[in-house]
């Protein structure tokens, strides 16, 4: 049921100049980074496409030695606008996404309260796994879905996405979502790990980033990666790429300092909540 992602991947929301993505992408190949997160509201789907078609070769890899993650703007919700949105995504990445989610359990221009998005997320999804028997869609996910919104999709649609993408740092852990996803097999992703930058310079992390000598950075993608959870981070700089995995595997963070860092969870959103969407 679950996809098994690389441990690590790198984020590229808000990059779109094309010297800054071209550099970070260069760096993350380099460091060994294969996952690759993008979206259609992000609009830079061709550039990253652009830009892997000229460094994959120069890696040494080919399209099929990466994972390409994309995601359904919310705009695009319902079955044609989804069909043609993620057809034209897949232009980009050799003709096909190896996993796409949904981005938002609503629809641009509708109120959360409005019953019409329960209906049209539920057309997107079916559209995603018919392409996925058409193989333009490797895998099939969620993304800033709450256990309601996931049990729902179970309830309807009798089938649980292969991935959940949420919002996932020590301020803020929904640990109903990702148990539900422990206990049914479903692979959790974290995004903004570093809460937009927040944590890096919170007191307890840095205390234990001091004690064993690394970036604060490091510290919070290694406790993601303990708790079995693909961690994105995102930069636009490419020594940031190599500062966060540089020596991670010899960083060994005790079970005290584990539970430090899951014990800050405070319900500290730092992005878009989508509780509300009915």
């Amino acid at each position: 049921m679950g996809f098994p992602l690389p441990a690590i991947g790198i984020g590229t929301f808000r990059l779109k100049c094309p010297l800054v993505l071209r550099s970070v992408l260069d760096a993350a190949l380099a460091c060994g980074i294969r996952l690759i997160d993008t979206a259609q509201c992000y609009k830079n789907e061709q550039l990253i496409g652009e830009c892997l078609t000229e460094l994959l070769p120069r890696h040494g890899l080919t399209r099929a030695d990466i994972t390409v993650v994309s995601k359904v703007a919310p705009v695009n919700q319902g079955r044609t606008a989804c069909r043609a949105s993620v057809e034209e995504s897949t232009t980009h990445f050799n003709g096909y996404l190896d996993l796409v989610l949904i981005h938002w359990p609503g629809t641009s221009g509708m109120r959360h309260d409005d019953p019409r998005n329960a209906i049209l997320r539920r057309e997107t999804w079916a559209v995603l796994k018919e392409m996925q028997e058409e193989g333009l869609v490797k895998h099939v996910g969620v993304s800033n879905y709450t256990l309601r919104h996931l049990e729902e999709l179970a309830s309807a649609a009798g089938a649980l996405p292969a991935v959940v993408q949420n919002e996932f740092h020590p301020l803020f852990q929904d640990q109903s979502v990702l148990e539900f996803c422990r206990q049914n097999g479903i692979q959790f992703m974290g995004y903004s790990p570093l809460a937009q930058g927040r944590l890096l310079t919170h007191q307890t992390v840095l205390q234990i980033a001091q004690r064993h000598d690394v970036p604060p950075a490091q510290v919070l993608v290694k406790w993601c990666v303990e708790q079995g959870v693909v961690c994105i981070p995102r930069t636009s700089q490419p020594a940031r790429v190599m500062e966060n995995l540089d020596r991670l595997e010899e960083l060994e963070l005790s079970k005290d300092e584990i539970e430090t860092l899951t014990g800050l969870d405070c319900g500290g959103k730092v992005c878009w909540d989508p509780r509300t969407v009915v």
